[in-house]
């Protein structure tokens, strides 16, 4: 009996090998559902299982008049569906290791996308706020915090005194403190929000 199945499979490479339709259909309901059983067994999924079995069956039909069978027809076939199967296997944990790269290189380019905006976003706060004082509060102000001068060096180029430097910057911390305070609270209120 094994002689006459050997034969059998002899001769479906045969007629493969000279493009026989008839040899592929014979091929195909011979070995379609056991290697789908097969295949299952891998992925563990009947559609795929089929549809991976489908792919070999069609490989097999495109490079039919070149394949090369070291082995017998059958044990070909199988060899190549576990191959198939092991490839598909690969392939789904790499998406999926891929795919969580991905949502972790998202998470993390948000994240710093978020900080960035809010931080352009506090910068210009502060910027609009400074421009809404008035003009020697600004001049003060830009001059101690932006430049680093001493209150004594500010009044000495300004030619007021360094009493007036201080309640000029009081003033201007107190006016930014109002704004960006306000910013800062409507954040705190978004961010809380995205938490209930």
């Amino acid at each position: 009996m094994r002689q006459v199945l050997n034969q059998d499979e002899i001769e479906l490479q045969q007629e493969l090998s000279q493009g026989s339709e008839k040899a592929f259909e014979n091929v195909f309901l011979k070995y379609f559902k056991v290697l789908t059983v097969f295949a299952k067994k891998f992925v563990g999924d009947l559609q795929i299982a089929e549809d991976l079995v489908q792919e070999v069956l069609v490989k097999l039909y495109e490079n039919r008049k070149t394949a090369q069978f070291h082995t017998s027809l059958k044990a070909f076939l199988f060899q190549s569906v576990r191959n198939k199967c092991i490839d598909h296997l690969r392939s789904v944990k790499s998406k999926s290791e891929h795919h969580e790269q991905i949502k972790q290189a998202n998470f993390d380019d948000q994240f710093d996308f978020n900080d960035t905006m809010i931080e352009t976003e506090l910068e210009e706060r502060i910027h609009n706020a400074i421009q809404q004082l008035p003009t020697q509060c600004q001049q003060v102000f830009k001059m101690s915090r932006l430049e680093g001068k001493r209150n004594q060096e500010i009044a000495d180029i300004l030619k007021i005194s360094k009493r007036t430097v201080e309640t000029q910057i009081s003033n201007a911390l107190k006016r930014l403190r109002i704004d960006v305070f306000e910013y800062l609270k409507a954040l705190i209120i978004i961010s809380l929000s995205t938490f209930l």
